[in-house]
């Protein structure tokens, strides 16, 4: 099982690349690595991200998107790193921009699909916040290729014209038992300036 670190965005809102902010100074990627570490799950922990950042990681297992789907967001993320890694089983996909994921949200993440898949087949098996689905924190399943290649060949590069497409099911993110932060991102400075202040207040 692979994880895939999605760091491809442009971060606009943000002004600068999400990836390298920091908390307690450690770089958003650095700190998602070392919880995915941590848990002990994944066989390897790849970095999906653009050919101008590509170089600015102090990290060996970089993937960067295809010519044809540059600018084409997260979907083009996934697609490059499953096209590399055709014989694996199972991909976790977590977006740069979630710094606080928890070793215990992926762990109750991966139980919830291996108990639903014992009566369903599932595709994607990932966290909703309310009824709102999270597809950049969840497990995709190899099959969803096919449906992210024909989404990509389309004018709708959005995760949810996948998601719509395939088997799913949703965790809500009440079920961890954490902070009410863990699984927030950050898209501008001020998210980052609220998210240290309470960190530093909890």
């Amino acid at each position: 099982m692979k994880a895939i670190i999605l760091a491809g965005g442009q971060s606009e809102r943000f002004g600068e690349p999400k990836a390298f902010a920091e908390i307690d100074s450690q770089p958003f990627y650095s700190r998602i690595i070392d919880v995915l570490v941590a848990t002990n799950m994944f066989n390897q922990i790849i970095i999906s991200t653009n050919e101008q950042l590509q170089d600015k990681f102090d990290y060996p297992h970089i993937v960067v998107d295809k010519e044809q789907h540059k600018n084409k967001g997260p979907l083009a993320g996934i697609h490059a790193v499953m096209k590399k890694y055709q014989d694996e089983e199972l991909f976790f996909v977590i977006s740069v921009d979630t710094p606080m994921i928890t070793q215990k949200a992926i762990s109750r993440l991966y139980q919830f699909m291996v108990e639903h898949l014992i009566d369903d087949q599932i595709d994607i098996a990932g966290f909703k916040d309310g009824e709102q689905p999270i597809p950049t924190m969840a497990f995709y399943n190899p099959r969803t290729l096919e449906h992210i290649e024909a989404a990509l060949a389309s004018s709708d590069f959005s995760l949810k014209h996948v998601y719509h497409q395939v088997d799913t099911d949703w965790l809500d993110v009440k079920q961890i038992d954490s902070t009410d932060y863990w699984y927030k991102n950050i898209n501008y400075q001020q998210d980052l300036d609220s998210l240290k202040f309470r960190i530093l207040n909890r």
